[in-house]
């Protein structure tokens, strides 16, 4: 009886790892994938933008060769900064990134963030807060890169609205990105902060990115000695920093 039952014990284990093997090349393939798509597209600009330079600079047209090298500088841009996200992914688990930590007051970082993105998208974003100054301890560049990255989140996943909200708690910070969208699946609500994890769409490419927002997210809040967390919605997505 105990043999038949570590020989049953045995088999689990080894259906458990394999199970978890198939999920880790899952994952694998869906970021060659991602990186493979978001790479191209900047390349093949460039590629395109100096094919272009090259056949104006014949005929003198400077107008035309200064815009292709303005598309060119973008695109270069744009491929730099997804080489960094993934290169200060690898940084995130080890002790390697330390953070500078000084008083600053969230209200304008958080208002600033509000009034960038509404810029750059018809949806409605709107900012509440309850503290007119709220002076935390906190790396400014990181910390308004994780703003930035559930902003962007909500914008690309979300519905119509929006809602930033700033709240003092005896001594607690509450932080909220709320969006109407159709919220995330219960299946999904353990893996999203996953490295590398994307909630599945099928066979489409039509939202960008590399799986590493709220995995960079997390983590940064966390090592503000803060949590990052999803509050379990059918209707809404709300991300809830707690420092």
């Amino acid at each position: 009886m105990l043999l038949s039952a570590c020989i049953v014990y045995s088999l689990f284990h080894l259906l458990n790892i394999i199970r978890k093997q198939k999920q880790l090349s899952e994952i694998k393939n869906d970021l060659i994938n991602n990186i493979t798509h978001e790479f191209k597209t900047p390349i093949a600009t460039v590629a395109t933008a100096i094919e272009g330079i090259k056949n104006f600079n014949v005929l003198k047209d400077t107008k035309k060769t200064a815009k292709y090298l303005d598309i060119s500088e973008q695109q270069l841009k744009k491929l730099h900064s997804m080489v960094e996200k993934l290169l200060e992914t690898a940084t995130l688990d080890s002790e390697s990134l330390v953070l500078e930590r000084e008083p600053k007051d969230l209200v304008p970082i958080l208002k600033s963030q509000v009034d960038r993105f509404s810029l750059v998208t018809d949806k409605e974003i709107t900012f509440k807060t309850n503290a007119e100054q709220l002076l935390k301890e906190i790396d400014s560049f990181h910390f308004e890169n994780v703003i930035s990255n559930l902003l962007d989140n909500a914008i690309k996943y979300g519905g119509d609205t929006v809602q930033v909200t700033l709240n003092s708690i005896l001594e607690k910070v509450e932080i909220a990105i709320t969006d109407n969208g159709k919220g995330i699946a219960k299946p999904q609500r353990d893996k999203i902060f996953d490295k590398f994890y994307r909630v599945p769409t099928g066979n489409r490419h039509d939202v960008k990115g590399f799986g590493i927002g709220l995995f960079y997210a997390k983590k940064i809040v966390e090592k503000h000695s803060g949590n990052l967390v999803l509050v379990p919605q059918d209707s809404y997505t709300t991300f809830k920093i707690i420092l």
